[in-house]
């Protein structure tokens, strides 16, 4: 089949648009479903029956628990960048807390949390 010049021409243009507007509607439903930060607190929750020595499970929300560090930083990975973590460990301390007792800790998980857009907000205790 032998398609006209003129043709052709419309054809390559309703290509172009159809493509266009592909790639248009594309970027708006990308924009529309990009995942909003997040703002988050945590707490440190003691597990009173697991016996000796203690331990505890980081709380997010109130409602999601981690038994380890690197669990949480799992999480925190899935959060969109820009996102908050406000942790307000209050100031009785019973020992063997993750992160607490640790300086070098909490400076490792502060630094984790940039490297990863999350703002970390340590509110002190006193």
């Amino acid at each position: 089949m032998v398609v006209p010049h003129e043709r052709m021409n419309e054809m390559k243009r309703h290509l172009l648009v159809a493509v266009l507007l592909s790639v248009t509607v594309n970027s708006a439903l990308a924009e529309e479903t990009k995942r909003k930060p997040e703002n988050l607190t945590m707490t440190l929750a003691w597990i009173a029956d697991a016996g000796e020595p203690r331990q505890y499970v980081f709380v997010i929300g109130g409602v999601t628990a981690y038994r380890t560090v690197e669990g949480l930083k799992k999480r925190l990975k899935d959060l969109p960048k820009g996102s908050t973590l406000t942790w307000d460990p209050g100031c009785v301390r019973n020992g063997g807390e993750p992160l607490l007792g640790s300086q070098e800790e909490m400076k490792k998980f502060k630094e984790f949390c940039e490297s990863i857009g999350i703002k970390f907000v340590l509110v002190p205790s006193g």
